[in-house]
C-alpha cells in the first residue's frame, strides 16, 4: 500500500492551529514531574527551619567537577493530516523534526561535539492493519522519515481528537528524549548539564559516578511546603532554597532552586530554576558535600542567559540557548517540510 494508506483510509489535511481543550481533561502533560516522586524537604535544613542561601563566589575556573558539556533537544512540528480507522476513530498524523545536541565549553567557546537530527512521523499503528502500516512505514523510509508508532489510549477516549493528537505529540518528545539520552550516554562521566529532567534519561549515565545536572525550567509540581515557598518567592538573584531529596521510581535525585533573574520580587513566579543532581552520586562519591550545591548554583547563575530579546530569557543558560540555536539551524522550515510531505502523499 506504501503512501497510498493515507489516502485509502480518506487522510485530509490539518491546517496549522492552536491546541484545543481535551473533552476529558486529566491534567497530565507529557515531561510533567511525576506525582509518585516524593519529597524530603528536611535534607539540608529542616523544613520548618528553611531560608534563603547564598550561592558560591569562590573561583570555579580550576574546578574539576565543573560541567563542560550542554545537552539540549528540540521537537519542532505539527499535526499536519487526520484519517479515521475502521472503527471511526480519527488518527491525528504529526510530521516532526527533532534532534539531540552536545556543546562542549573550550577556550572560551561553545564548539558542537556531537548532534543527531531526524524527520518522523507519529501515528496511532494498532488501529490499522499491521501489514498496511509495515508497508507505509517501510515507505516513509525510502524518502527519509521514520515511523513513531504511538499506541492508542483506552477505548473512551480514542474518539477525542485533542487526546489523540497528544497522544502523537508525546511519541515525538519521547523519541527526542531517547536521542538525548544517547547523546549523554557518550559522554561518560564527563561532567554535563542536561537541559530538563535527569530520570527520563537515568539510563543513559551511571548515578554512582556521573557529574550530571538537570535543569528545570518550567515547574509543574508542588514540591513545596508553605515555608518553602515563602523562601521560593523571596529568592535574590544569586540565592538558592535548601536542598530536598525526591524519590522517584528510576532515580532518586537531590533537588533545589536557583533564582536567575527578578530581584526584589519583580518576577514573582518566573526567574527561578530547579536543579537536581542523583543522589547516589552526592552521597556516596561526594559524601554530602554541600559546596558542590553552591558551586553548581555559582555556575548555572553565571550561565544564564543575557538575551533579552529571547522570550525564555529569564530561565534560559547561554549554553542551552546556544545549542538550540545551533539544533534549530539544522531543520528544515517547517512549512517547506509539511509542503514536501504533503507532495509525497498527495494529499
Amino acid at each position: 500500500m506504501s503512501l497510498r494508506f493515507l489516502r485509502d483510509y480518506g487522510a485530509r489535511r490539518v491546517r496549522n492551529y492552536a491546541p484545543q481543550p481535551m473533552l476529558l481533561d486529566d491534567g497530565l502533560m507529557a515531561g510533567e514531574d511525576s506525582a509518585e516522586s516524593q519529597a524530603n524537604l528536611s535534607y539540608e535544613l529542616p523544613a520548618n527551619d528553611w531560608i534563603a542561601l547564598n550561592i558560591s563566589t569562590s573561583d570555579l575556573s580550576g574546578w574539576p567537577l565543573r560541567p563542560c558539556c550542554f545537552v539540549d533537544g528540540k521537537d519542532v512540528g505539527r499535526t499536519v493530516a487526520w484519517l479515521q480507522s475502521p472503527e471511526g476513530y480519527p488518527a491525528p498524523v504529526r510530521l516532526s523534526q527533532i534532534g539531540a545536541i552536545v556543546l562542549r565549553h573550550e577556550h572560551n567557546d561553545l564548539v558542537r561535539a556531537h548532534y543527531e537530527v531526524e524527520r518522523v512521523v507519529s501515528l496511532i499503528i494498532d488501529l490499522f492493519p499491521w501489514d498496511e502500516i509495515e508497508s507505509f512505514a517501510l515507505a516513509l523510509r525510502q524518502h527519509g522519515f521514520r515511523l513513531l508508532p504511538a499506541v492508542k489510549p483506552p477505548d473512551e477516549e480514542c474518539f477525542d481528537f485533542e487526546r489523540m493528537r497528544k497522544t502523537t505529540q508525546n511519541r515525538s518528545m519521547d523519541e527526542m528524549t531517547r536521542l538525548e539520552s544517547r547523546a549523554l550516554a557518550g559522554l561518560g562521566t564527563t561532567p554535563t548539564v542536561v537541559d530538563g529532567r535527569l530520570e527520563p534519561r537515568a539510563n543513559a549515565f551511571n548515578p554512582a559516578s556521573t557529574p550530571v545536572v538537570g535543569v528545570i525550567k518550567t515547574m509543574r509540581e508542588n514540591y513545596l511546603h508553605p515555608r518553602g515557598w515563602q523562601v521560593f518567592y523571596n529568592l535574590q538573584p544569586g540565592q538558592r532554597t535548601p536542598a530536598f531529596r525526591l524519590a522517584a521510581r528510576n532515580l532518586d535525585v537531590i533537588s533545589w532552586y536557583v533564582r536567575l533573574d527578578g530581584a526584589h520580587g519583580e518576577l514573582p513566579n518566573w526567574g527561578v530554576v530547579r536543579l537536581e543532581v542523583p543522589e547516589h552520586f552526592f552521597v556516596g562519591e561526594l559524601n554530602r558535600d554541600w559546596t558542590y550545591l553552591d558551586r553548581l548554583s555559582r555556575l548555572v547563575y553565571e550561565y544564564r542567559c543575557q538575551d533579552s530579546a529571547y522570550g525564555r530569557a529569564a530561565v534560559s543558560l547561554h549554553p542551552i540557548q546556544r545549542a538550540e540555536e545551533k539544533l534549530g539551524a539544522l531543520f528544515t522550515p517547517s512549512d517547506t517540510l509539511a509542503s514536501h510531505f504533503y507532495h509525497l502523499t498527495q494529499l
